[in-house]
Formats: structure tokens, sequence, C-alpha cells
């Protein structure tokens, strides 16, 4: 569930990051190179953070798609912050809460949450 309101609130963030760098552009302010990456990315994240979260349960490739795109995107919400971005600090506090999730959960949970039985 953690994962769905990351990829919303992905989102929510990537739009105000929007307006924000159309705010500096008009006032002729320097918007740096790391920002408008994590613009392009952020997007793609989100969308693949979101099939992560449909297939968690279902596949095993989801929790190392998962994880993965977390670290990713601690990297490019921290670059964000770095650079006056400062709404991106609740993209960390998502990602972090996720990798704890997904890393205490085990694959036995998952079969079970299917109705597999592994015994």
């Amino acid at each position: 569930m953690i994962m769905y309101v990351q990829a919303v609130a992905s989102l929510g963030i990537w739009v105000v990051q929007l307006l924000t760098i159309s705010e500096r552009l008009k006032h002729n302010q320097d918007v740096d190179g790391s920002v408008w990456f994590v613009i392009v990315a952020n997007p793609v994240i989100t969308a693949l953070v979101a099939l992560a979260a449909v297939f968690l349960t279902r596949r095993s490739w989801a929790r190392g798609l998962g994880g993965c795109l977390q670290v990713v995107g601690v990297i490019g919400a921290l670059a964000s912050v770095i650079t006056g971005y400062y709404q991106a600090g609740v993209a960390i506090v998502l990602a972090i809460a996720a990798m704890v999730l997904l890393a205490s959960g085990s694959p036995r949970s998952a079969h079970t949450a299917r109705g597999i039985s592994t015994q």
C-alpha cells in the first residue's frame, strides 16, 4: 500500500517541482542539471514503482524492482533537496518506509497472501 501512496505522492512532488522550476526560470535563476535529470526520470520511476506495487505479492521480481527503485528514488530526491527543492524530503521518508517494509517481508508471506502453502 505504501508504494501506491509513494507513486501518487511522487507525482504530486513532481508537479510542485515543475512549478518551482518554472518560477525560477521566469526570474532568470539557474536550474541545476541534476534537477533536470530528476524531472525527466521521476515519472519513469513513478510508473515502475506503481508496476512493482501491483505485482509485489504475485511476482518474485517485483520485490527486487521495488527495492532498487527505492534506492534510485532516494538518490534522486536527495539531489533535489540539496539543490533547494525541499518538498522532495517527503519522497525520501516514503522511500525509506517502503525499503523497511520490503526488507521485513519474506517470500513466504507473499506466498501466504496468495493462498499458496509452502509446506
